[in-house]
């Protein structure tokens, strides 16, 4: 028989009372989530536009007692709109930090770099605002790692098509976009529904993004007199577009992506912005009354309103802290197994009133966009 002196059978039994209070402080941890954003570079305005909804998102959650009995803590990278670097934050997130999901990104490119990496560390990431339809394209059917919970880039340029023709009854329309994969993607999608619904697209001129002088396809756009000018590209662009083309005494219905449903994309463009028209997901005044009481409830926060950036924030974050709530663990294949089809019955804040965020075989959620229109500087759902 095994022989154990009283010195060992102590230390064994310490080591017996001692785990628990060990676990017990392990447990009471905060659980790191971590999101990417560019908050700096060319598309940093509309990256801190949704950070402001992640982090209001994780307020509510903490003001409740956080997720399994802890609090959360977020950890945020800003990758520049860099896909090099967004590789690395999302190595980092789930290396160092053990982050079982991540929200991120808004620049398509990095999004579809970041989230191939995620997946083969098997953590899903849920859009920090990319709507590039090639984002959710690479994920298998039926087994996505990249989740948005709004519709893709050929969906929001569809309906933004169909509004220009359909609701503004303009159909001689030009496009500008800049040539980043969002841009482009939109371009594509707009020319193909516009010319589809009775429309013409009389020009397409692209620049790069963070150009500042437009002045040339401004002579140009002048003398082809388009009855609607689409824009596809980051909002610092867009707005600089729209003040520019004023300047240069063009008037016309300016639509734009996106990207563009931001109030510093107003303040930027100035009086220039009446009249601007652009696809929505989300608005203060939405007929969808999750999402109503959510704007009532940020705006009582920040003394600002809500719009699709910090809805989108909000929105992703949220559902990643219910997912994991509902898994009951930190565990990023459970989470994605969760976020595939459990989450049917949550409802979102953007979108039609009784949207939910059933997730479809690619990892994205199908509902209309909204067309918002800036009356007296402020954006108005066109209903």
């Amino acid at each position: 028989m095994t022989q154990f002196s009283r010195r060992h059978m102590l230390a064994v039994m310490g080591a017996s009372v001692a785990a628990p209070s060990v676990l017990r402080a392990q447990s009471s941890e905060p659980i790191k989530l971590g999101g990417m954003l560019p908050l700096s570079g060319p598309a940093s305005i509309e990256g801190r536009q949704i950070l402001s909804g992640i982090q209001f998102a994780i307020e509510e959650a903490n003001a409740k007692g956080g997720v399994l009995g802890r609090k959360i803590e977020l950890v945020m990278e800003d990758d520049e709109s860099n896909s090099t670097k967004g590789v690395t934050a999302v190595r980092r997130l789930i290396e160092r930090e053990k982050s079982p999901f991540i929200v991120g990104t808004y620049a398509s490119a990095v999004a579809i770099a970041a989230s191939k990496i995620a997946a083969e560390y098997k953590v899903a990431m849920l859009s920090g605002g990319s709507t590039a339809a090639g984002a959710t394209d690479q994920n298998t059917p039926g087994d996505p790692w990249f989740f948005r919970s709004w519709p893709d880039s050929n969906a929001q340029g569809d309906d933004t098509a169909r509004a220009i023709v359909e609701k503004f009854k303009k159909t001689k329309v030009a496009i500008i976009h800049d040539n980043t994969n969002y841009g482009v993607t939109l371009a594509a999608q707009v020319t193909r529904v516009v010319g589809g619904v009775g429309g013409t697209i009389v020009s397409t001129d692209s620049y790069n993004a963070g150009e500042q002088d437009f002045s040339s396809m401004l002579t140009k756009l002048r003398s082809l007199r388009p009855e609607a000018v689409y824009i596809g590209g980051w909002a610092g662009d867009g707005a600089n577009i729209v003040r520019q083309a004023a300047e240069a005494g063009i008037r016309t219905q300016f639509v734009g992506s996106g990207s563009m449903n931001s109030d510093d994309f107003i303040r930027l463009a100035g009086p220039a912005s009446e009249g601007f028209a652009v696809a929505s997901l989300y608005e203060p005044s939405t007929p969808n009354p999750v999402g109503k009481a959510f704007g009532e409830r940020f705006r009582a926060r920040h003394n600002l309103d809500a719009n699709t950036l910090s809805a989108l924030g909000f929105e992703s974050m949220t559902i990643g802290i219910e997912a994991l709530r509902r898994v009951g663990k930190p565990d990023g294949l459970e989470i994605q197994k969760m976020l595939k089809g459990g989450m049917k019955d949550f409802q979102l804040v953007q979108g039609p009133a009784g949207t939910t965020a059933a997730f479809n075989a690619k990892g994205s959620v199908d509902f209309p966009n909204f067309i918002a229109v800036v009356k007296d500087g402020k954006r108005r759902l066109d209903v």
